[in-house]
């Protein structure tokens, strides 16, 4: 149909559809060329792109590892009494023994309970509560609470009529304690009743000097606390909290001000409101509420044991737990939870709290004397020596034996897999540069493709993207400079074994792979141990290239090739990277939009031109039937 819809009313018979499509062609054609140009160059940069992730992989996550002296000359170290210290030695470790004896092993500051937790409600449904005020309270009441001398309660009182009382305190002038209430009436009228004793109440009032009717200062909400005895005390809401100071010892405070040791206690308090408690707070939320304080510390609740337990992750005499309680209530739950100090195996008797009083528990340092030199303040519980690393477990009575050998057949092993990495890297390169071309598949259009199966389009495309970087002069130059780098001997080792293939590496076909004798390699380790490390991780203080070990220089060579393709092709899929290669798509793809543009005018206008002819031939038709048939 063409632009203006009128074709055929000429009756000329003309098929416009087609002739525009026979107009279009060679414009078609001319954009399929340009449309394959920029498609290939696409595969191209896809092709570049696996290229240069597998060289990174293999030089970030493979050569990394054989330029280890602790893999590459790897040691192994044996102690004879390994109850007491236990040994690892890494490649710096001369092969040879040691004299080592544990004076004192590292602990931790460690806090646990020695035995059940106790309730204090003794109800049978919080038995096994894992609430806090269960843990803290047999029975609390919410209410308005004076502490007079002789320890009255007056409790608000609500009903419908009584909606607006409210309990007050006011101190007489002798300094005795006297309750108010205020009710305030549905209308409006305040009335103020007094009571020495809680119970028998008369009406107040009392003015100031200008009359004026003074209202008793409002009491703070308190609560009327039963402990385990049966004893019933009062408490102001604070007191009720959970508060409590935690500390792990590691800050100065004598050098504090008032104010500022103040400060510092109030950033390290854990506290919840006995709203919180009352809602339904837990031991497993105590334990939260601890370790998010940052001090190195952490708690656990242990439902199977009923224990809880404090743990500083530092060990050493200087890292400790520190515990302050703010009230006696907070001091009635950690005595109920039993908190003894855990050391060495041995778990002392369950510390006795108190409100402003601090309990403190502290680690210990380890100390070891290896030939004959002490080593103290080893708060990890490990120190390394000379390439050893020694564990301390438990005290010795008699010196320990630590001997250090080099570790052969890690050595060995570590070699065979550079001789897999290496050959499965050059494998892929050697497939990219020699990979066959299908000169006969090209790209599809998109004509094409409309015209073929799924299944048929993936396979010729299969064919197209063969031999895409087939003798690319990126990859030819790091497949050369890898083989160099392997066969070129090092310079500057200190013995007489100095190239891979000195060691039992070879070649074994003409695409470079190596091989490597095993036995070879022994005879190698026994006569120089270093000359593995030296062959493959050696790094040139001045980094010259041919004074560097094996894996430097492949390194080397990975990192020349990756920034090579980065700079053409780009590290991934995406044009707009700034390469080369990304430009030119970029560069095509504007072309083939503006191109685009310039096909649909032109089609439109081949639509136009026939729309005249038909209205021309319409006119024409019309004419000849007039003058056909209007004059007869």
């Amino acid at each position: 149909m063409g632009v203006n819809g009128i074709y055929g009313l000429s009756g000329s018979g003309i098929d416009v559809e087609s002739m525009v499509k026979v107009g279009m062609m060679s414009k078609q054609n001319e954009y399929d060329k340009m449309y394959k140009k920029e498609t290939k160059m696409s595969w191209q940069k896809e092709a570049y792109s696996t290229v240069y992730t597998d060289l990174m992989n293999f030089g970030m996550n493979k050569l990394t590892d054989y330029k280890l002296q602790s893999n590459m000359n790897a040691k192994a170290a044996t102690s004879n009494n390994e109850n007491s210290v236990a040994v690892a030695a890494n490649g710096s470790a001369v092969a040879m023994s040691h004299t080592v004896e544990v004076s004192s092993v590292t602990i931790n500051a460690y806090l646990m309970s020695t035995d059940s937790i106790t309730r204090a409600n003794t109800d049978k449904t919080a038995k096994d509560s894992i609430q806090l005020k269960d843990v803290m309270f047999k029975d609390i009441t919410s209410g308005y609470t004076i502490k007079g001398s002789d320890q009255f309660y007056a409790k608000m009182t609500e009903s419908e009529d009584e909606n607006h009382n409210k309990v007050y305190a006011f101190s007489s002038a002798d300094g005795t304690k006297t309750a108010y209430v205020r009710t305030q009436t549905d209308n409006g009228k305040v009335t103020y009743q007094t009571s020495t004793d809680g119970k028998n109440w008369t009406d107040y009032t009392e003015t100031d000097e200008e009359g004026k009717t003074i209202s008793p200062n409002p009491i703070t909400e308190s609560y009327s606390v039963t402990d385990a005895k049966g004893n019933t005390k009062p408490y102001a809401a604070d007191e009720v909290a959970l508060s409590f100071v935690i500390d792990n010892g590691t800050t100065d405070t004598s050098g504090m001000t008032e104010e500022q040791l103040a400060s510092y206690k109030k950033s390290h308090t854990v506290s919840f409101t006995y709203a919180e408690l009352a809602g339904g707070k837990t031991l497993n939320d105590l334990a939260t509420a601890i370790k998010k304080q940052g001090l190195n510390i952490t708690a656990s609740y242990d439902s199977v044991n009923d224990s809880f337990s404090l743990y500083n992750l530092t060990g050493g005499k200087d890292n400790k737990i520190s515990l302050t309680m703010n009230n006696d209530a907070t001091a009635t739950l950690f005595n109920n939870l039993k908190l003894g100090q855990s050391s060495s195996g041995t778990l002392g008797d369950a510390k006795v709290f108190g409100k402003d009083v601090t309990e403190e528990v502290a680690g210990t340092d380890g100390s070891i004397k290896v030939d004959g030199r002490t080593y103290d303040g080893i708060t990890t519980g490990k120190i390394t020596v000379a390439g050893v690393t020694y564990s301390l477990l438990n005290k010795t009575t008699d010196p320990v034996t630590v001997t250090v050998t080099q570790d052969t057949d890690a050595i060995i092993d570590r070699v065979k897999q550079f001789v897999e990495d290496y050959n499965a890297m050059l494998d892929e390169l050697q497939d990219k540069y020699h990979e066959t071309v299908y000169s006969d598949y090209g790209v599809l259009t998109k004509s094409q493709e409309d015209g073929m199966t799924k299944e048929q389009v993936e396979k010729w495309n299969e064919k197209a993207k063969s031999g895409l970087l087939n003798h690319d002069k990126i990859i030819g130059d790091i497949i050369s400079k890898m083989r160099e780098a392997l066969a070129t001997p090092v310079e500057g080792v200190t013995g007489k074994y100095n190239s891979a293939f000195s060691i039992g590496i070879d070649t074994t076909n003409d695409r470079g792979h190596i091989k490597l004798d095993d036995e070879k390699l022994k005879k190698v380790l026994a006569a120089e141990p270093n000359s593995v490390y030296e062959i493959f991780g050696k790094l040139d203080a001045n980094d010259d290239y041919n004074s560097n070990g094996v894996a430097q220089r492949l390194g080397d060579v990975v990192n020349a090739g990756m920034s090579k393709i980065k700079e053409y092709a780009g590290t991934n899929t995406e044009a707009a990277d700034g390469s080369t290669l990304g430009s030119k798509i970029l560069e095509w793809q504007n072309k083939m939009s503006d191109f685009k543009t310039k096909m649909t005018a032109f089609e439109n206008l081949l639509y136009e031109k026939y729309d005249a002819m038909e209205v021309a031939l319409q006119r024409l038709g019309m004419t000849l039937n007039y003058v056909t048939f209007g004059q007869s």
